[in-house]
């Protein structure tokens, strides 16, 4: 036996307190009788036939004694150690977004919750538990807690994820339990079904049958003050007539209305059109109910920004940076030669130097042409040049970053031939190689020291023949993009996806609020703003600049995978042999010693009133 608060047991210091007590105090009661005759009569009558009275004082002691023994132990909480009496129980619960799947009452994770909580209520006292989720990460929630209130406690903090995660998560999760303990009883929580298993228990919560269908593939399109809508709905349980809705702008009331047969398991095509001359977003919903409200509805925002072009060429004579870049924007350019620039207070979203470095890197996005001297925060360092005999074609990148796929869009790379270049080296990790010679980067793209988006061509365009060529335009075509992106590219995510957010030269701050209202964080690396996306419905994305604070919304909908749960494997088999050792378990009398307490202060305060008001 063992004492959760042995200091509990100071409380026995009261025995002896009580013993003097019981020493001190009076033995007469004062009373008033009638006639001193029948007073001694009725004593020695009761003398006669109750020769223990006498003992009433006594016994009053005792149970005092063991009042304040039962007390004392009490608080120090005994617990009894039984042998071999508990277990070790690890849960794997799937909270993927198919977990919120509703019956009315209450949803698949709350279901699984519950069934967990009971095993642990029935489980012995000693056992220790340990429970994994698995979603599109796998979350160790606690481990080896031997509190049944506490894992409980721990079991109702968790909440609902929207993401997808194939099977071989969970058996990683469970198998890695089961190594560690091959006696633990090993338990999967899940909706997804499984036709054998081994060395796991499965817990279903999901059920077969219930109406269940998904809005799915929404596009569309607008012209003549008319918006055209197409999408998906599928039903998964049987043939169902849905009716589907188009809603303007947040409007109460819809624009269109379709009602549709889907057919079981076959995706149905729906069209809605509208009177629209612009709009900032709309929404296309199932106006049915099912078990997975989250897919039954997407929502599409407009993120058309207005970009301005200001852009400083430094050059001799600028003309093909200029041609080019008028031909492809509505900009507004400023040519002037390199004598002029240090004297040059306006500032630019984009600055151009050809063949002219100057001393120090503006604030703004910049492009390098043929730059022979180092630059202080560049991102890189200079060599030297490099002449050769004869022009030599350069090689486009092959990589398959998606970054430089983004730059490389539509360029084919061909018939681009250069006689000189500048060598360089030190190169930052963040910059993208998309043309090279013999290894040495010619054309290469990047965040500078500043955190500013920046391009380098290390060769001087008026000797070579990239201007000719017919990537040039293709060329300046993307990388003016990735000098002026949009600040997102898309409004339309899936629940795991990361949204991308472009960051200028003037942005101050970037902010992404999820539906719920919790703020996610950003992981910001200069040129972008990087947040991932684990909740279904609107998010805000509030980016704050020198000049402006804008709040862009994107809508995250629900994982496809999710919407009707399938599992590609038969079995849920955790490799290794199972054995039978058990721990340790506990016996807390804490029960036990409560209504002991209760019982003696009921018999204490019956001999005190036996004494109090001679009930004889």
């Amino acid at each position: 036996m063992s004492f959760t608060y042995p200091l509990g047991l100071l409380g026995l210091i009261g025995i002896p307190i009580v013993i003097v007590i019981y020493i001190l105090r009076s033995k007469y009661n004062e009373q008033t009788v009638s006639s001193t005759y029948l007073w001694k009569l009725s004593d020695k009558f009761l003398k006669r036939r109750n020769p223990l009275s006498g003992l009433t004082g006594v016994i009053s002691l005792v149970l005092q004694i063991l009042t304040v023994t039962v007390i004392s132990v009490a608080i120090a909480q005994p617990i009894f150690v039984l042998s071999g009496a508990a277990n070790d129980y690890c849960f794997v619960l799937d909270t993927t977004g198919s977990m919120n799947m509703s019956d009315g009452r209450e949803t698949r994770l709350e279901r699984a919750k519950d069934e967990i909580t009971k095993i642990i209520r029935s489980s012995a006292d000693g056992s220790a538990f340990s429970l994994t989720c698995v979603a599109d990460e796998t979350v160790v929630m606690f481990e080896s807690v031997t509190s049944k209130d506490t894992a409980v406690e721990l079991v109702e903090q968790i909440r609902p994820e929207y993401t997808s995660a194939d099977s071989t998560k969970a058996v990683k999760a469970a198998q890695k339990y089961f190594d560690a303990n091959t006696s633990a009883f090993v338990y999967l929580v899940t909706d997804k079904s499984y036709e054998t298993k081994e060395n796991v228990e499965i817990i279903r919560v999901g059920e077969a049958g219930e109406d269940n269908f998904a809005l799915t593939d929404l596009t569309y399109s607008q012209a003549a003050g008319k918006l055209s809508v197409s999408a998906k709905v599928i039903s998964y349980s049987s043939e169902k007539e849905l009716t589907v809705k188009l809603y303007l702008d947040g409007a109460d009331t819809a624009s269109a209305t379709v009602k549709t047969v889907a057919s079981a398991g076959t995706p149905t095509d729906v069209a809605l059109e509208c009177s629209c001359i612009s709009f900032s977003s709309f929404r296309v919903e199932i106006d049915d109910s099912d078990v997975y409200a989250a897919d039954n509805g997407l929502t599409t925002y407009n993120l058309k920004s207005e970009k301005t072009y200001s852009t400083l060429i430094v050059s001799k004579s600028g003309f093909f940076f200029k041609s080019v870049i008028d031909a492809l924007t509505d900009s507004e350019i400023t040519v002037i030669s390199p004598s002029e620039y240090p004297s040059h207070t306006e500032k630019y979203g984009l600055y151009i130097f050809d063949s002219y470095t100057p001393s120090e890197l503006p604030d703004g996005a910049v492009w390098l042409i043929n730059s022979d001297r180092s630059i202080e925060k560049s991102g890189f360092g200079i060599k030297g040049k490099v002449g050769m005999d004869s022009s030599a074609a350069i090689k486009k990148s092959s990589s398959s970053a998606s970054a430089v796929k983004k730059l490389l869009e539509d360029v084919t790379g061909d018939s681009i031939y250069v006689k000189n270049y500048i060598k360089y080296s030190g190169m930052y990790l963040n910059f993208h190689t998309l043309f090279s010679h013999n290894s040495n980067p010619l054309i290469f793209a990047g965040t500078n020291g500043l955190g500013h988006r920046q391009v380098v061509f290390g060769f001087d365009i008026h000797q070579s023949d990239l201007a000719l060529s017919p990537d040039f335009p293709i060329i300046m075509r993307n990388l003016l993009e990735y000098s002026f992106p949009d600040v997102l590219e898309k409004s339309s995510f899936t629940v795991g996806e990361e949204a991308v957010v472009n960051l200028t030269a003037s942005t101050e701050s970037v902010k992404a609020f999820a539906p719920s209202g919790k703020e996610v964080y950003a992981d910001n690396d200069g040129a972008t703003a990087t947040f991932k996306l684990e909740e279904v419905g609107t998010y805000t994305v509030n980016v704050k600049t020198a000049d402006a604070e804008t709040n862009y919304k994107i809508y995250s909908c629900a994982h496809p995978d999710e919407s009707a749960p399938t599992v590609e494997e038969e079995r849920f088999a955790l490799s290794g042999e199972r054995t039978y050792d058990t721990r340790d378990g506990e016996f807390d009398p804490q029960v036990i010693l409560f209504v002991c307490l209760a019982l003696l202060f009921i018999a204490d305060w019956g001999v005190f009133c036996y004494e109090k008001y001679q009930l004889r």
